[in-house]
């Protein structure tokens, strides 16, 4: 081989490794935590939005985060967010060859979080992408960074865009009933079938203690016992929906329907919530001799809220323990 093309080749290999080093090199002035927010504590607000017009804004209230100004939101989907924050850890800059492709998948398909401080100052902003591949971790960059990062938490592997929803019913609070005993008034329980009305009642406070009283039928004469009207109304301290139904296409005939049973409970300010149930038909598990399905105990509700304000699922294992007939609070445990 003539001198010139060894020199050719020489030129050649070394250009090669230049490149390959230039388009891998790493950018060591970044922090492994650079993108975290260590002290969640002096969060306040956070804005999550996208280039779709989605947008969802949390804000921390007095004890509690609120969604849109407009609802509570759900602990455990903000506890789980602000825990993200401060465990954000940068595992590996994207690689210079990839870094045009991840920059502009996250500018068009991105979810965007931008978070302030309590005084509403801004702290920080992160373009949150897709997954990596393997869907080990998380494309993302920050507002004023030159490069996209792969960016996880430790001791966990996954995509964290599912973290950042967009849709204001998955921050939702999905209490149906929230009321400490102290803040009860009166609770109306009222069921609506021939056979069933005779078991509905009332409860009203008269001072410390509770009275119980049937809305139809002959008097109940007997003193209600203490220990069970007070772990009735101890079942509403939380009662939480399995899920919204807000877009369920059956909404509008089922609330038309009589409803199984109504509650309604008045707090101590006068505050009233009414929730009407109706019966979610069990699975079928057999037939008649005429060919009549034979279903299972119904194991679900749906619930109208406050005149369909809302309208959501619930399980009857939980509720339950508020669908009391009037008789509960008297017969003595065998």
């Amino acid at each position: 081989m003539k001198k010139s093309s060894w020199i050719l080749l020489l030129i050649f290999a070394v250009l090669a490794a230049l490149t390959y080093f230039y388009l891998n090199k790493p950018d060591t002035t970044l922090k492994g935590d650079e993108f975290a927010i260590k002290n969640t504590a002096q969060i306040g607000k956070v804005v999550i939005w996208d280039k779709m017009k989605n947008r969802v804004t949390l804000t921390r209230e007095d004890g509690y985060w609120q969604v849109n100004n407009k609802y509570r939101a759900r602990k455990e989907a903000v506890d789980l967010l602000l825990e993200t924050f401060s465990k954000l850890h940068v595992t590996a800059q994207v690689p210079r060859a990839a870094e045009e492709r991840v920059r502009r998948s996250i500018n068009v398909n991105g979810t965007i979080a931008e978070i302030y401080d309590t005084q509403n100052r801004p702290l920080k902003t992160l373009y949150i992408g897709d997954g990596t591949m393997g869907s080990q971790n998380t494309y993302m960059m920050q507002k004023g960074g030159k490069y996209p990062y792969e960016v996880g938490l430790p001791n966990w592997t996954g995509v964290l865009k599912p973290r950042f929803m967009l849709d204001e019913t998955d921050w939702r609070d999905r209490a149906v009933f929230r009321y400490p005993t102290k803040d009860i008034q009166s609770v109306t329980v009222e069921y609506s079938q021939a056979d069933k009305k005779e078991l509905s009642f009332k409860i009203n406070r008269e001072g410390s203690n509770f009275s119980v009283q049937k809305l139809y039928g002959l008097p109940e004469n007997r003193r209600p016992i203490k220990a069970k009207t007070l772990y009735f109304l101890k079942g509403f301290e939380e009662l939480i929906a399995e899920a919204f139904e807000t877009e369920n296409p059956k909404r509008a005939g089922i609330v038309q329907a009589t409803p199984f049973c109504e509650i309604t409970l008045v707090t101590t300010k006068d505050e009233e919530k009414n929730v009407k149930f109706y019966p979610v038909p069990g699975r079928k598990i057999g037939e008649t001799e005429k060919g009549n399905p034979i279903r299972a105990n119904v194991d679900r509700y749906f619930v109208s809220v406050n005149n369909n304000e809302d309208f959501m699922l619930v399980q009857e294992r939980l509720f339950g323990r508020v669908l009391a007939p009037s008789n509960f609070f008297f017969e003595k445990e065998d």
